[in-house]
């Protein structure tokens, strides 16, 4: 077999069958760190702490919990399209929340208060329901915005592509507005009629599988290999 493996035609494809093994090796531990980035979301999510009464929101990493009190501006909500929920095609409502703080004045934090199953006619809006009055306190999730999507026509007014800065932020006008959303979990006083969207769902487990695979991806490479040569080695030469 060493003499049969010295040819070129084994030598060729002994190094196919070698990089074939490194980009499955390299598949496989690409899958095993976006577990390990999954399984720290979902941590975080479970294990997260409420800072209470922040003035601010700006710069908080993702799903870390927190209080936010001030006064929904319900003129300016928007609605992001295309977000379904239990088998139903629906809207995130996004209103603004003027933040009461002794040091800041003029700023607003995206809430995302929740969910509205869409209408039957697809170029026209549901009608939200109204933000509950007065000084609110929200308990909710940071998220980050999402990155927009270009060339997007057509939109009812009041309707935005992606929960992105970009496409919510000309709405409010001059106001400065934190560069986190907070995803409504809780308010106090009131209650509102919207139907909460709930914290992903993450499991790292599809992306422990897919690793797994690849590492029998290239054992059969190297199996496959080995059958081969001692097949052919075998085979008599007419």
């Amino acid at each position: 077999m060493l003499a049969l493996m010295k040819t070129r035609r084994w030598l060729s494809f002994t190094a196919l069958v070698v990089l074939a093994i490194i980009g499955f090796g390299l598949l496989s531990r690409w899958q095993w760190d976006r577990a390990d980035e999954r399984r720290t979301e979902r941590i975080a999510i479970a294990q997260a702490q409420v800072l209470e009464r922040v003035d601010s929101v700006t710069d908080l990493g993702e799903f870390t919990r927190v209080q936010i009190s001030g006064t929904f501006v319900n003129e300016l909500t928007q609605l992001v399209r295309q977000r379904p929920l239990d088998g139903g095609n629906g809207y995130w409502v996004m209103t603004p929340l003027n933040v009461q703080s002794p040091g800041q004045t003029g700023l607003q934090t995206w809430v995302l208060r929740g969910w509205l199953g869409a209408s039957t006619i697809a170029t026209q809006a549901p009608l939200p329901p109204p933000a509950p009055p007065g000084e609110i306190t929200v308990t909710g999730a940071i998220r980050n915005f999402e990155a927009p999507l270009d060339e997007v026509y057509g939109l009812p007014a009041g309707v935005v592509a992606k929960m992105s800065e970009e496409e919510l932020n000309p709405t409010v006008g001059n106001a400065t507005v934190d560069n986190r959303v907070v995803q409504l979990i809780s308010l106090s006083p009131g209650q509102d009629e919207l139907v909460i969207v709930p914290l992903p769902q993450i499991d790292e487990g599809q992306n422990i599988s897919y690793a797994v695979q690849w590492i029998l991806f290239a054992l059969v490479a190297m199996v496959g290999w080995f059958i081969f040569l001692r097949r052919e080695a075998r085979t008599p030469i007419e």
